[in-house]
């Protein structure tokens, strides 16, 4: 006797008859090897709310150190912040973002490493993230 291929919707079972009676040989189930399962999505964690703060200022072309005094009071919405009170801060002279290690933020003072040219706007963006 030959098995013979039984089909179902959940396996194929193929079967051996013997004596009227049927026998289990092997049990697969092709759906999961055309359409593996997906493992079950991560639980996502909970969203963070960030707030960002604004500082800028107008280069002189002569001093590298800033205050909050020197803000540009309808473009900033903060002074300069303490570092402890925000995650990140970006600064941009002139539109270019620059490299941490060209300068130092103090409670209410930027410190640059070089003086910007005359005009030149500088932004600070402060970014502070909150878990809730």
């Amino acid at each position: 006797m030959q098995p013979l291929p039984i089909f179902s919707s959940e396996s194929i079972i193929l079967s051996l008859g013997l004596h009227k009676q049927t026998i289990p040989i092997i049990a697969i189930n092709p759906f999961n090897l055309i359409f593996p399962r997906q493992p079950s999505a991560p639980q996502s964690p909970t969203l963070l709310r960030g707030e960002t703060f604004q500082y800028t200022a107008i280069a002189d072309g002569v001093k590298n150190v800033y205050t909050s005094g020197d803000a540009v009071l309808q473009f900033s919405t903060s002074g300069i912040l303490d570092p402890g009170t925000f995650t990140f801060a970006s600064l941009f002279i002139n539109g270019i973002l620059q490299p941490p290690n060209s300068y130092v933020i103090q409670p209410g003072i930027l410190i640059l490493s070089d003086v910007p040219v005359q005009g030149a706007p500088i932004i600070i963006q402060f970014v502070r993230i909150i878990s809730q």
